[in-house]
């Protein structure tokens, strides 16, 4: 009787931590105009004459760690106002509307979803049933990437990339710096998404034709050399981070094709080249933090164009102020915080900074559920060489305010604890632990037994326990496909549990132990360790 009630539990244990193991889903759907738009950026009266060079997309993440559920979903426009990001959140059957991020590429060469590159400057550039399109669809491929959300793997890396983005204000100033997340199915392997996260303006093309622009090569490279959905994230291109220009091309200015493409495959092959190298785990944890500010609207010209219907006035622009918001994820082992237009790269690079200790790699989003033009340094705000971004800014607030935020955003989370290294001659206090489980291990009672079993130790890191020819080995070097069990617990709570000073099934209860993977073989460890 014993044993089959301790099988009924640990079955109702293998089902409850298979319901909270990481999944993800990917889609992506096509927001290419059907008719006519004005092009967004550079100057206005630039409507897309010369037809649709290559599809613009809405390309959805969603991903769920125990009960939590997050959604990133990114357009190929040059941003949308947190007023739209509202709606598209509202038409989201799937997610929690405060956890659906959208995001821009922020394309050159994409619709006008702002208004102020219409046909004149009295006339609005954007075309509303173009708009509600864009809403419903970002909606859609958010509920199909969740409709195709399977137990998955996931990966992290950051690299540099070289030679793509350019600071045409201060040559010196710039993050080459990419994040790199991606996510494997782990019933095959196969690629689910990959995401990159890159600080630069996608701009290299200035023409009559529509285009993602550089995207559109990184799509195509990532997805014909790995599937799955490729998605692009924007940094902190602000002020003037744009593709490095080439003197020796004679390709016409704004028509460099070569280029685009050439920086498009660069970037998918340098973040391809990491990710290839990446631990994947399918342990991983979401926390959430969220916060809205409130900064007054000193741009004349945006008062004026909210005035005179150019840019549509909605609930979160009232008597001359702006609300917007950002947020900070912890996804696994990285830290994403989402900026609410284009922050200049020293901004970036300060956030990188402050969040480092919360996670590794750091992914600043930038054009994320909103579009406030420049964000500025209240000591950059009135300077000369800004003064084109001091033109298409909110306000010497914004900055400011979106750091507070973060700061104190920040102050909610722990940071994170180091993996605890060993060098060949001094392990860590954990891994001497194992060694002496090790000792207890029972030749005579393991026969001709075989199996691998991964330990997830909370604070510390993995693990692979192998069983096999009467021998009993330990060692981090592993992949969770080999694994016949995964244990998952904080390391303290599994060494109580194998040295008798915990039960494992009041642990089970307390949510501090998870078990996934054969149930007669995870049954078996007891047997075959004293």
């Amino acid at each position: 009787m014993r044993r089959i009630m301790t099988t009924l539990s640990l079955l109702t244990l293998l089902l409850v931590s298979w319901a909270q193991s990481l999944q993800a889903g990917a889609a992506a759907l096509k927001i290419t105009p059907t008719k006519q738009v004005f092009l967004a950026g550079y100057s206005p009266n630039r409507p897309n004459t010369g037809g649709v060079h290559d599809d613009i997309w809405a390309r959805a993440l969603v991903v769920q760690a125990g009960q939590e559920r997050l959604a990133i979903v990114v357009c190929d426009l040059l941003g949308l106002l947190r007023d739209d990001v509202q709606k598209i959140r509202q038409r989201v059957k799937t997610v929690p509307p405060e956890r659906v991020m959208v995001l821009c590429t922020h394309t050159h060469s994409g619709p006008d979803t702002i208004g102020l590159w219409g046909p004149s400057p009295t006339q609005s550039g954007r075309d509303e049933e173009y708009m509600q399109f864009v809403i419903e669809t970002a909606a859609r491929a958010v509920d199909e990437a969740a409709a195709k959300m399977q137990p998955a793997t996931v990966g992290f890396a950051k690299t540099t990339i070289e030679g793509v983005a350019y600071n045409f204000r201060v040559e010196k100033i710039v993050d080459t710096e990419a994040a790199v997340m991606q996510f494997r199915s782990k019933a095959d392997g196969k690629v689910i998404a990959t995401l990159t996260n890159f600080a630069c303006h996608p701009e290299v093309l200035n023409n009559d034709q529509l285009t993602s622009d550089f995207c559109h090569w990184y799509y195509q490279t990532v997805e014909s050399q790995v599937g799955g959905v490729a998605i692009f994230a924007n940094g902190a291109l602000g002020g003037m981070i744009s593709p490095a220009p080439d003197p020796n091309s004679p390709a016409p200015k704004g028509r460099d094709w070569a280029r685009a493409e050439r920086y498009g495959k660069r970037i998918a092959e340098r973040a391809l080249e990491a990710i290839a190298n990446a631990r994947f785990t399918d342990t991983a944890t979401i926390e959430h933090r969220s916060a809205t500010y409130t900064v007054p609207l000193q741009n004349e010209r945006f008062r004026a164009a909210l005035e005179a219907g150019i840019i549509p006035r909605g609930p979160s622009v009232v008597e001359n102020t702006v609300t917007t918001e950002s947020h900070l994820i912890r996804l696994g082992e990285a830290v994403i915080f989402t900026m609410p237009g284009e922050v200049l790269p020293n901004l970036g690079i300060l956030l990188k900074q402050l969040l480092a200790p919360y996670g590794d790699p750091v992914f600043l989003f930038g054009l994320a559920n909103d579009e406030l033009g420049y964000i500025l340094s209240e000591a950059d705000y009135y300077l000369d060489l800004y003064s084109y971004e001091r033109s298409m800014s909110v306000g010497i607030e914004i900055g400011p305010a979106m750091l507070q935020a973060a700061r104190q955003m920040m102050a909610q989370l722990t940071p994170r604890t180091p993996t605890v290294a060993a060098s060949a001659g001094d392990k860590s206090p954990i891994e001497q632990e194992l060694e002496k489980y090790l000792r207890r291990f029972r030749p005579d009672r393991a026969g001709n037994f075989r199996a691998t079993y991964r330990l997830v130790l909370e604070g510390v890191g993995e693990f692979y326990l192998r069983i096999a020819d009467g021998k009993a080995t330990l060692s981090k070097q592993g992949s969770p496909a080999e694994a016949a069990v995964t244990i998952k617990a904080p390391a303290q709570v599994f060494l109580d549990i194998i040295n008798g000073k915990r039960d494992p099934l009041e642990a089970y209860n307390l949510g501090e132990l998870q078990v996934e993977g054969d149930l007669g073989i995870a049954q078996y460890l007891l047997f075959v360790f004293e």
